[in-house]
């Protein structure tokens, strides 16, 4: 059994939606633009703040802050549904695209938030698709690292309390992303696994 989500206004969110059968699903440009398009419609519909995401081809992360009374069930059933419709109709395709119900967990500090980023930001790099973060288009590391507008975004503020300025802050956030020993990045992922709920024995 799931545990039940904790549901409510101004929580964040990191969560992970998965494709089915880890199949590759997002397979070219207009995929990615597809689900970037869904979620700037929605944060507008809806009015979530969307801090960070990363875009992969079998899987999509994305931290949410939720404001207002539309819950992140409500927010993810949204984006979920209406890009597996208009996916499936582009492909002329038919059958469930993704693999379960997205997970979340709470994003509860500075801490974790950052951290978080980082996993987002060297998971292309980690997947072996590019050598640099900079070179994966489908995410936030750009916006955060060199001050690319991105209208998907609103600052993270674990981010702006890296420093004063944005010049600063860029620097400072380069060098968190892009020099991490190899002890330091499975730190991050066990410590995103360990936030996890854990499913509940009947």
């Amino acid at each position: 059994m799931r545990p039940p989500r904790i549901i409510g206004q101004n929580i964040c969110y990191h969560v992970r939606i998965q494709c089915n059968n880890k199949e590759f699903r997002f397979g070219n440009e207009s995929d990615f633009q597809l689900y970037e398009n869904i979620l700037l419609r929605y944060s507008k519909k809806l009015g979530f703040q969307l801090y960070n995401y990363v875009l992969m081809h079998s899987h999509v992360h994305l931290i949410i802050n939720i404001i207002n009374d539309f819950t992140i069930d409500r927010v993810m059933r949204s984006i979920n549904q209406v890009f597996s419709f208009q996916y499936n109709r582009q492909k002329k395709r038919t059958g469930h695209l993704w693999m379960a119900p997205y997970k979340s967990s709470i994003i509860d500090g500075e801490g974790y938030a950052l951290c978080c980023m980082r996993y987002f930001d060297r998971n292309p790099v980690r997947a072996g698709i590019v050598d640099h973060p900079k070179n994966w288009r489908w995410g936030s590391y750009n916006h955060y690292a060199y001050g690319q507008p991105n209208p998907l975004i609103i600052s993270n503020p674990s981010y702006i309390g890296l420093d004063d300025t944005d010049a600063k802050r860029q620097e400072k956030y380069r060098k968190f992303i892009e020099q991490i020993m190899p002890s330091e990045e499975a730190k991050d992922k066990e410590w995103i696994l360990s936030k996890w709920p854990r499913p509940k024995c009947r």
